[in-house]
């Protein structure tokens, strides 16, 4: 917390006007300004509810006084926390509150897993790896990744989330402001296909009442607590420090490609599932994706796409072990610690999202994926 409000107010006051004259008021009337990061987490912040509320409260009595318009909002919580005890503070204090904002992750390592048994469970790991001169992406991986836990969530998890706080919130724009297939530094399943599906699914199953929601995050090239080295860390980006796509990058331009209109569909299959789009009525894709919460799960799903005209054209685009997968090609040279320019190049050559033909017979499609692959069909009748 500040120690002193007063000094702590003129410092965001001084923040904002820097802002005004930097980019101009009219361009910072369109920004959100969300309150801190996570203080339900001691990780991240170094007091009680209580604190916080008064934290926010001075912080947006400071930028109102600057321009009244700029919006503001929290609590910024993780896991979807603390959101009805926020907005009543808020209502009873007459504080402003123009959106609300928090965060979730399936198996929230440093939230919900961090117990004194597993904290026992370190102390041998980190001094092993220190006399190993094991790296601290692999230490942390021990230390963190329980594959266990990802089992417990339920497939879809993220839209009962959604829809309670939405209910919380109200008539409050509510903004998911991170998400992502699990919080863990180190945990492989970043770089691999796991999270590309796990993207895929959210994103299409999002409800559309949320005023916007931000995968966590853009580029490995992060620091918060430590800053990780390395060409595939298991760090939260979509690209790695090389600006290699990962898996999780295609499958977001995946969804970048699709047509605007949506069709109803049903899904066949429990375990395989379908969206269908249209850009007139010749032109359809389809994308066919499993998306499973048990990471060790390698199983094959054999389906087909049937429609109601003949197929004049067909073109796949996919994201499976052998179709944009950097790492794999990582490892095949060794798992440098350090690329060279030639090797990125040709990773990003062979790992990049290409058009395949594919195999049609009249009307129909009959192909096979694996789990957490995802095949996008683009297909002209």
């Amino acid at each position: 917390m500040p120690k002193n409000f007063k000094k702590w107010k003129e410092f965001i006051k001084e923040f904002i006007n820097f802002l005004i004259n930097e980019f101009t008021q009219e361009e910072i009337k369109t920004w959100y300004f969300e309150i801190w990061n996570e203080p339900d987490l001691g990780i991240f912040f170094n007091g009680k509810q209580k604190d916080y509320f008064k934290l926010y409260k001075e912080t947006v009595e400071a930028i109102k006084e600057v321009c009244p318009s700029l919006r503001v909002g929290g609590p910024s919580t993780s896991a979807c926390r603390w959101l009805p005890d926020f907005i009543n503070y808020c209502n009873e204090n007459n504080v402003p509150c123009d959106f609300v904002t928090t965060h979730h992750y399936t198996g929230d390592g440093f939230g919900n897993m961090l117990t004194v048994k597993n904290a026992l469970k370190m102390f041998p790991i980190t001094k092993n790896s220190a006399k190993n001169g094991t790296s601290i992406s692999d230490t942390l991986k021990e230390c963190f990744f329980y594959p266990e836990i990802l089992k417990k969530w339920e497939k879809g998890a993220f839209n009962k989330m959604d829809q309670k706080a939405l209910d919380e919130a109200g008539d409050i724009p509510l903004f998911i402001t991170e998400w992502n297939s699990m919080a863990v530094f180190g945990s492989p399943v970043h770089d691999e296909k796991y999270s590309s599906a796990f993207a895929l699914k959210t994103s299409l199953d999002v409800n559309q009442k949320l005023s916007g929601i931000s995968f966590w995050c853009a580029s490995d090239i992060f620091e918060e607590i430590l800053y990780l080295q390395g060409p595939f860390i298991g760090s939260y980006g979509i690209v790695t420090q090389d600006n290699i796509a990962k898996p999780n990058f295609w499958a977001f331009k995946i969804l970048n490609m699709l047509y605007d209109l949506r069709l109803e569909s049903e899904i066949t299959n429990e375990e395989v599932e379908y969206a269908v789009f249209k850009k007139d009525d010749h032109h359809l894709q389809v994308v066919v994706y499993n998306q499973d919460l048990i990471y060790e799960k390698d199983e094959i799903y054999d389906f087909e796409v049937c429609l109601p005209s003949k197929i004049k054209k067909a073109f796949e685009y996919r994201i499976d072990d052998n179709h944009c997968n950097p790492k794999k090609e990582w490892q095949k040279l060794g798992s440098p610690k350090n690329l060279t320019k030639k090797q990125i190049s040709d990773i990003k050559e062979k790992t990049a999202l290409k058009a395949e033909k594919t195999i049609f017979i009249d009307n129909k499609i009959s192909s096979s994926i694996r789990t957490n692959d995802i095949v996008l069909y683009e297909i002209e009748i």
